[in-house]
């Protein structure tokens, strides 16, 4: 009960703990959690929600507000574009200019937003209109993009800001919100700096209002010049003394709404020079659905202009940008048609058209043909209602055909690899290839002078020219081409991609290439020779080397009877010599070879490597030691390296052996037969497996004291005998109480060393005790004998399942069935 309790006070800490815990989002968490709602296509108040019901306060929502928007967000880890406008004049110094808009810049008031950060690169939103979440729209053409598309976006590298450091435009229309430097210099200088009233007029000092609001900055410079001749000498005239210049030094915003298929629709507040692109990329660009073709701008309740960017982007009309004004809105429409093109273009993929658009457009925007298109037609598909319809549009249409909405058109590509005017050559000519026929190639003569001619090991009897019929198959025609070439025979004319093959006559009478195998530098094939006999071979492969026989050279000779009408038991002729100085001294002097023959070069009977052993450790001269003979064993090395030091340890020498090949390979049948049987008693193979190198124990001892005994063992090449120091020590470990390493005392048995480690723990297995010595000998048991160096290591007990409580109650009460069981039966026999 006391512990029911404590769980449930402790939920109730948690739950009253977690509001404490989600209001501990940082700012970074906060940003970041912002921009991936904009991302995701999240509405304000979706993302608001959200991060109240994730425990962020409202003064913290108020704090990034003012953060983000002065540009500071970097500070949380998070870069974004300050919301600066700048502005551009068209003279005048830059550095009181920069100084005139950071000033112009402090005083903006910035209007508000339902929450700061959601639409980043925007200098003001007023308002953001509500847009449905990317998963409740359905894309068309499966989500691919469309032509054009990604270039409004944010992922786009063109940023379509307006270009605000460029000279004053004299068309621009001057409104309220302008700051206007106005210079006077000559005979009367002045300098003056107004901004435009919300009624649209400056207040200049001594000359009064002047309404300039709907001006140009043409007309504006008119009439200011003269509203400020009447107070300024020189400025009017045919010979003026003075002069004016009327630039902007602070551009005003205009407020603009973007409706429609966009990214992120809403109100904005933007600079006086923003043009319809600039402000689809502020508002995030067109979505899939929207048109790319009839972006409406709408003025005072009327269309004004109906832009394609298309135009824009191609080239054709860069004019399309439209300027913006106050109150402007500018409205996507859901696009007009989707089609796709495919195949032999430049530019494959989908793009949008109007209604009046043939297969032509369609082709120009694709960027034209490809150099391998077959433009003769093109096949557009059509789905038409259930039914979809092909359309093969020939060229004299392209310009009258139109595309509607959900076409695929295609282009088909030339795939066929022939050539009209080519014939080929192979073979035994000097030139081997391809050539153009017609002209001076024409026949079978003139093809073999134009590659060459014919190659002096040519075969002059035959040659074949393979020929394609008209309808694909292939014939074959011989031609006797020696007769051919000198002119006994009436020359053959050639066809469209004959292919002339010239054999070789190696090729028609082969011969092999003869092989030296054995002791020779380079064993390998050479080319046939005539008139080559075996030493000429032997030279040519380098010479014998080092082992090499000089009173046993083979060649081996196929047997070859093309007359022969019956199996013969003689496989191959063998011939046997002698060389001695790079001369034959036994065999036939004129002994040549031919094709196939074998020459085998045999190893010496007398010639060995030197097999070295390793003796390290305690011995008077350690090293490398070659063996004498055959027969040398362990106590002869020892005695060789100068015998053990004073402090050898000859008891615990040891011997490293490097695996035979007859030993790797005995593994290797084990490890087969063993992974064969699949029953109870079959052995884990990596207990049978030896690795390059294994350890061999030994009794040095023995063996020194008895030489030639079974103890002093035959030693084989790349052995290592090691001779430790004397180790006074015993190592304890395994299943004590305290394993330990203790001082050796000749005598002491194994139970002596493991009290001196705090005794047996109760898993040890005591009777499977063992010790190994440092010869590598393991002894097995408490009566083992321990001496210096030795381990002793104390296995553990398998542990056995214990029964449960349930168990033993069923084997009480099994005992107690039986218990009455018996008392029954003994009742019964005494009655």
């Amino acid at each position: 009960m006391r512990k029911t309790i404590s769980f449930l006070l402790t939920a109730l800490l948690l739950m009253a703990a977690a509001p404490a815990v989600r209001a501990q989002m940082s700012d970074s968490a906060v940003v970041k959690y912002i921009m991936e709602g904009v991302s995701a296509g999240k509405t304000e108040s979706q993302i608001g929600t959200e991060l109240l019901s994730k425990g962020v306060s409202t003064q913290q929502l108020q704090r990034l507000m003012k953060s983000y928007r002065e540009g500071k967000v970097s500070t949380f880890g998070i870069t974004t574009s300050s919301n600066r406008l700048e502005t551009a004049s068209s003279s005048s110094t830059a550095t009181n200019r920069a100084a005139q808009r950071k000033g112009a810049a402090a005083r903006k008031e910035v209007l508000p937003t339902a929450m700061p950060g959601v639409i980043p690169a925007t200098d003001a939103i007023v308002e953001k209109k509500d847009s449905m979440p990317p998963s409740k729209i359905r894309y068309p053409n499966g989500g691919k993009i469309i032509y054009g598309q990604n270039f409004l976006s944010s992922a786009s590298r063109l940023s379509f800001e307006p270009n605000e450091n460029a000279a004053t435009p004299e068309d621009y229309i001057l409104g309220p919100g302008d700051v206007l430097l106005i210079e006077i210099w000559g005979e009367s200088e002045a300098s003056y700096s107004l901004t435009v009233t919300p009624e649209g007029k400056i207040s200049i000092p001594q000359v009064g209002s002047v309404s300039v609001s709907g001006l140009s900055i043409k007309d504006a410079t008119t009439k200011l010049r003269s509203s400020l001749s009447k107070y300024f000498a020189g400025l009017r005239g045919s010979h003026p003394t003075s002069w004016m210049s009327l630039t902007l030094s602070e551009i005003r915003t205009i407020q603009i709404s973007v409706l429609g298929e966009v990214n992120i629709p809403g109100t904005y507040r933007l600079s006086a020079f923003t043009t319809v692109l600039n402000a689809l990329y502020k508002a995030g660009g067109i979505t899939p659905v929207g048109s790319l073709r009839d972006v409406k701008v709408m003025r005072a309740g009327a269309e004004i202009a109906s832009v394609d960017i298309y135009s824009f982007l191609f080239g054709t009309d860069p004019g399309e940008n439209v300027p913006l004004r106050e109150g402007d809105v500018i409205l996507v429409p859901p696009y007009l048609a989707h089609a796709s093109i495919d195949g032999g273009v430049k530019r494959p993929m989908f793009y949008e058209l109007k209604p009046e658009e043939t297969v032509a457009d369609l082709v120009r925007f694709a960027g034209g043909f490809t150099g391998d298109a077959y433009d003769a037609v093109v096949n557009v598909s059509r789905t038409d209602g259930s039914r979809r319809r092909m359309f093969t549009v020939k060229q004299s249409d392209f310009a009258s055909f139109r595309i509607q909405d959900s076409d695929s058109t295609y282009v088909n590509v030339n795939r066929t690899e022939l050539i009209e005017n080519v014939v080929e050559v192979q073979g035994a000519v000097y030139s081997p290839g391809s050539f153009e026929l017609g002209g001076d190639i024409a026949t079978v003569r003139q093809l073999i002078q134009h590659a060459g001619g014919l190659l002096p090991d040519a075969f002059l009897n035959r040659a074949q020219i393979i020929r394609e019929k008209p309808d694909r198959s292939l014939e074959l025609i011989a031609v006797p081409i020696g007769a051919v070439m000198e002119g006994n025979v009436p020359d053959i004319m050639l066809c469209r991609n004959d292919v002339l093959v010239v054999a070789n006559v190696n090729e028609v009478y082969p011969k092999g290439d003869f092989s030296i195998t054995g002791y020779v530098l380079n064993p390998g094939k050479y080319q046939y020779a005539e008139h080559t006999t075996v030493e000429d071979l032997i030279l040519l492969a380098g010479g014998l080397t080092e082992g090499a026989s000089s009173v046993k050279v083979d060649v081996s000779r196929r047997i070859q009877n093309p007359s022969s009408t019956e199996a013969s038991d003689t496989l191959a002729l063998i011939f046997t010599f002698s060389i001695e100085d790079g001369l034959m001294v036994e065999g036939d002097p004129a002994f040549e070879l031919e094709p196939f023959d074998v020459v085998a070069v045999r190893k010496s009977p007398t010639f060995v490597e030197q097999k070295i052993i390793t003796v390290s450790g305690a011995v008077n001269f350690p090293g490398q030691y070659a063996l004498e003979s055959t027969e040398e064993r362990l106590s002869d090395l020892i005695r060789r390296a100068g015998g053990p030091t004073n402090m050898g340890d000859v008891h615990g020498a040891m011997l490293k052996r490097k695996i035979s090949q007859y030993e790797r390979n005995v593994r290797m049948t084990m490890s087969r037969i063993i992974n064969q049987n699949t029953g109870r008693d079959s052995i884990n193979t990596k207990k049978i497996m030896v690795s390059e190198l294994y350890s061999v124990g030994l009794e040095l001892d023995k063996a020194l004291a008895n030489p030639g005994s079974s103890y002093d063992m035959i030693l084989r090449d790349g052995d290592e005998i090691i001779i430790p120091e004397y180790t006074s020590t015993v190592r304890i470990q395994g299943e004590v109480l305290y394993p330990n390493t203790v001082q050796f005392i000749k005598g002491k048995p194994v139970r002596y060393y493991v009290r001196q480690a705090g005794g047996f723990s109760t898993h040890a297995k005591r009777i499977k005790t063992y010790v190994v010595h440092m010869n590598g000998t393991v002894s097995v048991g408490m009566g083992a004998k321990v001496d210096a160096g030795a381990e002793i290591v104390v296995p553990n007990r398998p542990e056995h399942n214990k029964m449960t409580t349930g168990e033993w109650l069923a084997i009480g009460t099994s005992a107690a069935s039986v218990t009455t069981m018996i008392a029954t039966i003994v009742s019964l026999f005494k009655k």
